[in-house]
């Protein structure tokens, strides 16, 4: 609850503006509660980040490791992330609008979680569009993050299954469509 209610006061509000008592107050504690749990509000903001990522990142290993079927395995990811997204505010957009309040050693630990997530993501698209280069890849990967994280801000007047089968939909098109005129150099 009390990552929950930090995390979406981060994705709403900079982290400058974001005070332990806002923090408390939506999650249904004292001040000093908080303080319980963590030694600070950057601490807080850190396992936030950390928390969301390494779920998204230990489903996509277990999703890789046990799908051999490469387009089943893409498909399980996107759902994945299109209802996490939908459920609780994604991490990487945290981390992205808070990044200047990261210690650089977190800032680095974070970033590399979020490498790593990608990286599933990358090896198995590579193995659906051979015809295209690894920074082709990652590069329709990271819109496709954009594209997927945006539901948690963008998801007004439609039901959730709308969104899902929406941006599963248009994630799977992006990643796995040939394009006219764009192969490797």
């Amino acid at each position: 609850m009390l990552l929950d209610a930090a995390a979406d006061l981060f994705l709403h509000h900079p982290y400058d503006s974001v005070t332990v008592g806002m923090i408390a107050s939506e999650a249904g504690i004292s001040g000093p509660g908080l303080y319980r749990h963590f030694q600070n509000k950057q601490a807080l903001l850190i396992a936030v980040v950390e928390e969301g990522l390494q779920a998204l990142h230990q489903f996509a290993r277990a999703t890789v490791d046990s799908e051999p079927d490469p387009r089943t395995a893409l498909e399980a990811l996107v759902d994945f992330h299109v209802r996490s997204s939908l459920t609780e505010p994604p991490r990487s957009l945290i981390f992205l609008k808070n990044e200047h309040a990261f210690p650089e050693s977190d800032r680095r630990r974070v970033r590399r979680e979020m490498n790593l997530y990608a990286q599933e993501w990358v090896l198995i698209v590579l193995q659906l569009r051979p015809d295209i280069s690894e920074p082709q890849v990652r590069l329709l990967t990271q819109a496709v993050f954009s594209m997927l994280n945006s539901v948690a801000t963008l998801n007004k007047g439609l039901d959730q299954e709308e969104i899902v089968a929406t941006m599963s939909t248009a994630a799977i098109q992006a990643l796995t469509s040939r394009q006219a005129g764009w192969t490797s150099p």
